[in-house]
């Protein structure tokens, strides 16, 4: 895992969204980082099993256990470059995400992920995603991380979250 794996989300404005913003460095190709925010063994290890219709305009599902189920839509697909979706329950509010991966010049990826639904100023949100890309780099950088729903590292997350986005940041 590189240090500018730590990269804390931050607001911004896109295209009439606030959005959280992180942007992380990964040491791997674009097509092995691709591989593991895609394949659904590989995206189980770090966030949830999730199956994807491989298109623009194809179907999504995830699968977070005990028969709890979401499904969606692909909002664009441009294998290995940038995928964006939208997924819900039946009894929750939207999720929209998009994850931008471009070369870093030096064999590994930047990855720009932007969370836009449900409000992105909730510190649970941001402190969930931080969480889940860190279980990322560790993916990827060829260790299991553990299977928990959260864990102390989490809990640090949210605290700073909680101070960053109360102060707007």
């Amino acid at each position: 895992m590189l240090e500018e794996a730590l990269d804390h989300g931050h607001l911004i404005d896109l295209g009439g969204y606030r959005v959280v913003r992180f942007t992380r460095r990964y040491p791997v190709s674009r097509a092995e980082l691709w591989s593991a925010i895609t394949e659904p063994d590989r995206l189980a290890r770090w966030a949830f099993r999730g199956e994807f219709e491989p298109r623009t305009g194809g179907s999504l599902r995830f699968n977070y256990g005990e028969s709890e189920v979401s499904e969606g839509t692909i909002l664009e697909w441009d294998e290995p470059s940038v995928l964006e979706y939208e997924w819900a329950t039946d009894t929750e509010m939207p999720w929209r995400v998009r994850f931008e991966l471009t070369n870093d010049g030096a064999g590994g990826t930047v990855m720009t992920f932007d969370h836009f639904l449900p409000d992105p100023t909730i510190p649970e949100f941001a402190a969930g995603w931080h969480w889940h890309l860190d279980r990322l780099a560790t993916h990827l950088a060829g260790s299991e991380p553990p299977d928990v729903a959260s864990d102390g590292h989490f809990d640090e997350l949210l605290e700073t979250y909680r101070a960053d986005l109360a102060a707007g940041s």
